[in-house]
């Protein structure tokens, strides 16, 4: 039997200046991201999905792979949350996102070492992917593996801690 993988939060910044107006947000230990958007500048929320009141970021997954057929999914804003809504599939499977809006895929950022050939999306903190803000997903569902940065800096990384 395989023991379940640990995963940790790291945290970057010390004084990362949460604020009303900030791309990151704090509420009390609450960490969170008001809106994320796609390369093509469209709003990723939905109102009609919440976690914890907040409102859900919204992709859309070809299953499988490109081509696969498609889904929506429902992920928390909150930072660390593995919280979902959508279709339940088998961890490992291949999940290629899109922006549920423009249907194009979302930019390739960086491989994920949780396996050969997997790769990390971005989604994108303000309508200017030039911005430097980002959250990179991997493309392989059940991957706990994710980041957060702003203005360029890593400010949060999910790994799995391998000790």
């Amino acid at each position: 039997m395989t023991e379940p993988k640990r995963v940790k939060l790291e945290e970057y910044l010390d004084d990362y200046a949460y604020t009303s107006e900030s791309h990151i947000r704090k509420d009390g230990d609450t960490i969170w991201v008001p809106d994320v958007y796609c390369h093509n500048g469209h709003s990723l929320m939905v109102h009609g999905v919440l976690f914890d009141g907040k409102p859900a970021i919204h992709l859309r997954g070809e299953i499988g792979g490109a081509g696969g057929p498609r889904k929506d999914f429902y992920l928390s804003p909150i930072i660390g949350d593995d919280r979902k809504k959508g279709p339940e599939l088998p961890d490992g499977t291949k999940v290629h996102m899109l922006c549920p809006i423009c249907k194009e895929p979302l930019r390739e950022l960086i491989p994920c070492t949780c396996r050969v050939g997997a790769h990390r999306y971005a989604i994108y903190l303000t309508p200017d992917p030039n911005e430097l803000g980002a959250i990179g997903l991997c493309e392989v569902y059940g991957c706990p593996q994710s980041f957060v940065s702003d203005d360029g800096e890593l400010v949060f990384e999910r790994v799995v801690d391998e000790d």
